[in-house]
């Protein structure tokens, strides 16, 4: 799942690429499940016409503002892919699910292998009050993310710290990956109680967040799977994990070999070691 920094980077992506200020011409659905506030025929009038003027970020949301004060949030889940190409660039048909064409003749195309997308249209700002954005914790590159901020929503949890990094709704953005990457350098074990945590402990995670999730969007992101920011672009923040993916490697502080468990399914790499 494309996580903070790759959502990140396909949001620069996408800005550098020349993609704003361009009419929508049409636009073609073939996963209609993918909408979840709007039927195809509402979805295509209501951004038909209209132009895309800004792209940002709410934890792993895009929020796409376009004229007439209208906006289009999108999140990849699993496995969507955003790609902005030439009209009559080679198509790989199996996976898309979703085109915007545009009077430029280029196509912004949605590709989707899971179908586990979601497409909402909003008028007049009122995406500033839908659920699955004011619901989300604040985001990990904020100024106000510090160890206070962490240790007031995590306190008083007897989940793993893992866990409570992965709740959304406490900390935006971070996924597995990332949660990996921060325990290490903040030298805690993923599966101790967040209530067991000190203040030291808050202000490290705090910092290690913003160190690695910002290295990360500066090499693109992390391509283990089939993240790629654009056609054919991988990233490159893979090349330098240390721990995730590193079952069975020597720790790079204290040589003891990295382990993998399972924490809530989600497969977690620590050093057994340096991490209590």
């Amino acid at each position: 799942m494309p996580e903070l920094p790759e959502v990140q980077t396909i949001i620069n992506t996408l800005l550098k690429s020349g993609m704003l200020h361009h009419p929508i011409t049409k636009i073609n659905i073939y996963k209609r499940k993918l909408l979840k506030n709007s039927t195809p025929n509402t979805f295509i009038n209501f951004l038909q016409g209209e132009s895309f003027e800004n792209i940002e970020r709410k934890g792993k949301f895009f929020i796409f503002s376009l004229t007439h004060n209208k906006t289009l949030v999108v999140h990849l889940r699993m496995e969507g892919k955003l790609f902005y190409e030439k009209n009559h660039s080679t198509v790989q048909k199996t996976h898309l699910r979703v085109e915007f064409f545009f009077k430029n003749d280029f196509v912004l195309r949605y590709y989707d292998s899971r179908i586990f997308g979601t497409f909402h249209i909003y008028k007049n700002q009122e995406h500033l009050r839908a659920n699955q954005l004011t619901k989300l914790g604040l985001d990990p590159l904020a100024k106000d993310f510090k160890g206070s901020y962490l240790k007031n929503q995590l306190i008083k949890s007897n989940k793993a710290i893992k866990t409570c990094l992965l709740d959304q709704t406490k900390v935006s953005g971070i996924g597995n990956i990332y949660a990996d990457e921060i325990l290490f350098l903040s030298g805690i074990n993923p599966t101790k109680k967040a209530n067991l945590l000190h203040d030291k402990d808050f202000d490290n995670i705090a910092k290690y967040s913003k160190q690695v999730l910002q290295k990360s969007i500066k090499f693109g992101g992390t391509t283990i799977a089939t993240y790629l920011s654009s056609a054919n672009h991988t990233g490159r923040f893979q090349n330098m994990l240390l721990v995730h993916t590193k079952e069975g490697s020597p720790c790079i502080r204290c040589h003891t070999k990295i382990v993998k468990i399972k924490l809530n399914g989600r497969g977690t790499y620590y050093c057994p070691n340096c991490q209590k």
